[in-house]
């Protein structure tokens, strides 16, 4: 079965899905187009959060844009999230939806510049809000991994290529989905693969 790349993006409260909150997500089918998209900002899970990663992501989230002139402040953006943010319940089973209808025929694979972390947070929303069901299945592509083997140089970096008219994470979810779609999507067609 042919595979159908998706590239995911989280941002997050801390650094474990169990201890912390996905913030946000953005995901983009890498086929050239870039213009398959899914984003959602959600509802916090816990109140738990590590200052300096939700202090980072919560300055490029929609729904705080306008408290962004003011001091970081975790409880009231943890409180504005509540407000504003989608159920998790509700979003992650169209998450899925939208997957699927995104690769009929194909088998669904999340890439990532860090699909340690992005697959971590993934796998558990999918678990605990989509019945157990993970459409990706254990299946996942690092960018970098896939350079490095392309390099043959263990100390490579993707970063060395300018595969990508941004090429840094401003962490939106959705703009770094896009942005390392394409990075996929030039690095695929540099080694050889046909869309």
């Amino acid at each position: 079965m042919e595979k159908k790349y998706i590239s995911v993006d989280i941002e997050s409260s801390g650094q474990y899905p169990w201890n912390s909150s996905m913030v946000s997500f953005g995901a983009c089918v890498v086929d050239g187009k870039f213009d398959k998209t899914f984003y959602a900002e959600l509802k916090p899970i816990t109140g738990e959060y590590l200052y300096e990663n939700f202090k980072v992501c919560a300055s490029q989230l929609e729904c705080l844009k306008k408290y962004n002139d003011l001091n970081f402040n975790p409880q009231k953006f943890l409180k504005i999230l509540n407000e504003k943010g989608e159920e998790p319940k509700k979003i992650i089973p169209k998450f899925n939806e939208w997957i699927l209808s995104n690769s009929i025929n194909e088998r669904p694979v999340l890439v990532s510049d860090n699909n340690q972390f992005d697959g971590m947070f993934m796998s558990y929303y999918f678990s605990k809000f989509n019945n157990n069901i993970n459409p990706f299945g254990y299946s996942s592509e690092s960018i970098n991994s896939i350079f490095r083997r392309g390099s043959r140089k263990m100390s490579e970096n993707i970063k060395n290529l300018k595969l990508s008219p941004l090429e840094f994470q401003v962490h939106n979810a959705k703009t770094d989905a896009i942005n390392q779609g394409i990075k996929f999507y030039n690095l695929l067609i540099e080694i050889g693969h046909e869309f």
